[in-house]
């Protein structure tokens, strides 16, 4: 008879396709997957390469089973993730994990070797390269501290763990610790990945606001210590349970300025916390009120990610809790419409980016049901999972047929707007950077479920060996060239002529013939490759993956020209201001990332000072390196 975790794994190697695997490789696999995911619940659902990257399968390294690194709390899947974190929060705390199912002590001896052989050692990994970049002389001048090294150990044998690191290793880290997980460990954390979670907390103090109303469920205010707080948001190995912070709107952010304030109330004046504080919302299923304690089903924490994180950093620092007290609003409720009006007005009242609540507008509700209704004959139906797990309940839905907000991001920027250099990138620097250009309302859907139906279904052929394996990495590529070959270029994303392009270039691929046109895409990709070594040199066949100047030889390679498209594109954004220039006509600025477009009364002539503060739509028009905006035209206010 199967017990609960024996069924897990066997829906792992089912929904990953991993029965060629040895039994062995895919429980190091599993464990790996349910680890890692407490770190960003539903991340690993949506991105197979990251968790490919995270699978260390490595001779030279061969007790390392799995290896994942987090920047101020932010997994780090790309070396350019650590310029983006760092460009934010100035500073870096660094945090390491390695995990094996092997033997401990020639664990030990290899990650000495890693460590001190870091510069010479090939970096034929993702993560190695990470490593290297994260630990290289300039990233370190911007450190925190020394890195946390956390040794991560799966056995379902008792005995020693332990192991011996020399003093110099032990001074290259400010801490080093170990987790040991087994079988029993395991399920819990499934459990907790699944928000199948139970959480108990006391009070100090209860205000009832909200009862016996069916459509509102349960609500209170209470006072609780932060020594509950911990146990209600920590799992049995001491680590976040971030999954209860998957509906709030935006993540950790990291050394800012109010979350060091945060800190400095908790250890210099720990007795006004609560004063100084805004206190915390919680969701739950249900909450219900035992004596002095409160029994939530799976709880979220939709408002105070913020405090939440700094009290979890002072408790991991050992600052003493004992006098925090923090005020929580607790809501039981079953009703979505509920919880997302607690969600958006619980962080309305706070300074919130506009990003963080991107996915929560109708034209992603919108975008998400058409995913529902439609199908290319001869593939899977796919999924638009914009909010984390959402499908999560659904077992005949598979991880490859699902893409998240930041698949889908970073296909749109590939495809419609032919920056695949910035497609490793972070989701939220790409809204940032694009938000005029994306998710815009008057968009058609059906570009989106294009770039979605190639990002998933090319991930799938190479998940499947049917590309060269060696070509993986360049994945985002492979799907511009597919497009741009069996399409042509594509029109702008606000024209009436793109349903009928991507009608066309779906219509081209159905039933099977994305295969044949990845394949051509693959070899005209090797082509390209040889063709730019051999015009650069030898030193130009790195870093080729997010270099903008590769990116034009490769469109130039498809088209035999390097013109630029851009006057192509519509982008909308406000204008700045209009002023009269000493000819005394007309000129301004529209707010543009990452720099803002002048524009002048000769291109557009019926500018004038009403303009200010007005959105508009305008394209993008260079001369002498210099951009301006030409063709502007109002969109109301």
């Amino acid at each position: 008879m199967q017990d609960f975790l024996d069924v897990k794994f066997d829906q792992f190697i089912e929904d990953y396709n991993l029965g060629e695997n040895s039994e062995e490789a895919n429980w190091k696999r599993f464990v790996n997957y349910q680890f890692y995911s407490q770190f960003q619940p539903g991340r690993l659902d949506t991105d197979a390469d990251l968790l490919d990257q995270i699978c260390v399968e490595s001779s030279e390294f061969s007790e390392v089973h799995g290896a994942l690194f987090l920047l101020n709390d932010q997994i780090l899947s790309e070396p350019q993730d650590v310029d983006d974190i760092l460009q934010r929060d100035q500073k870096g705390l660094l945090e390491l994990y390695f995990l094996t199912t092997g033997n401990t002590e020639i664990l030990a001896r290899q990650l000495e070797k890693l460590f001190y052989n870091l510069d010479v050692i090939e970096k034929d990994e993702k993560w190695m390269d990470i490593l290297h970049y994260v630990m290289s002389r300039n990233i370190m001048l911007r450190w925190k501290d020394n890195p946390k090294l956390r040794v991560v150990i799966y056995s379902n044998e008792g005995g020693n763990d332990e192991w011996n690191f020399s003093d110099q290793f032990h001074n290259c880290f400010s801490e080093i610790d170990c987790i040991k997980i087994d079988k029993r460990r395991l399920r819990e954390t499934v459990n907790s990945n699944e928000n199948s979670y139970r959480g108990e907390i006391e009070c100090n103090a209860l205000l009832n606001i909200v009862g016996g109303k069916e459509e509102l469920g349960n609500a209170f205010v209470i006072c609780m210590s932060a020594r509950e707080l911990i146990g209600l948001m920590t799992n049995s190995d001491g680590l976040l349970r971030r999954n209860m912070f998957d509906d709030n709107v935006r993540d950790s952010q990291g050394q800012s300025a109010v979350n060091q304030e945060i800190l400095a109330t908790l250890r210099e004046h720990p007795d006004r916390f609560a004063l100084y504080n805004n206190g915390i919302t919680i969701v739950c299923k249900s909450a219900r009120q035992e004596n002095r304690k409160f029994i939530l089903e799976n709880p979220q924490i939709v408002n105070g990610c913020q405090t939440c994180n700094m009290i979890y950093h002072a408790y991991r620092d050992n600052v003493n809790l004992d006098g925090v007290q923090i005020i929580a609003k607790i809501v039981g409720s079953n009703k979505e419409d509920v919880t997302q009006g607690i969600i958006r007005g619980a962080n309305r009242q706070n300074i919130v980016y506009e990003e963080a609540f991107e996915t929560i507008r109708g034209f992603h509700k919108n975008l998400e049901r058409y995913f529902e209704n439609n199908q290319v004959s001869g593939y899977q139906k796919i999924y638009y999972e914009r909010r984390s797990r959402q499908y999560a309940d659904n077992i005949q839905i598979k991880p490859q047929q699902k893409i998240s907000f930041c698949g889908l991001i970073r296909s749109m920027v590939t495809l419609f707007l032919n920056h695949v250099e910035d497609s490793p990138r972070h989701e939220y620097p790409l809204l940032k950077k694009y938000k005029d250009n994306l998710f815009v309302d008057t968009h058609s859907c059906l570009p989106y479920y294009l770039a979605a139906f190639l990002y998933l279904n090319v991930d799938i052929l190479f998940r499947e060996k049917k590309l060269p394996k060696e070509l993986s990495s360049f994945k985002m590529h492979i799907m511009l060239l597919i497009k741009e070959m069996k399409g042509g270029l594509s029109p702008d994303l606000g024209s009436d002529r793109i349903d009928q392009y991507c009608e066309r270039l779906l219509a081209s691929l159905k039933d099977g013939k994305l295969k044949e046109c990845a394949l051509e895409a693959c070899e005209k990709f090797r082509e390209i490759r040889i063709k730019w070594i051999r015009a650069k040199g030898v030193q130009y066949q790195f870093g080729i993956k997010d270099s903008a100047e590769f990116r034009n030889f490769l469109m130039k390679e498809v088209y035999g020209t390097l013109e630029e498209h851009n006057a192509e594109k519509i982008y909308t954004g406000y204008v700045m201001n209009v002023d009269l220039d000493r000819n005394h006509t007309f000129f301004g600025f529209i707010e543009h990332m990452p720099d803002n477009v002048f524009f002048h009364e000769f291109d557009n002539p019926d500018m004038d000072r009403t303009y200010i503060g007005k959105r508009v739509s305008y394209r993008i028009a260079r001369s002498g390196g210099k951009e301006r905006a030409i063709d502007v035209r109002l969109m109301g206010s």
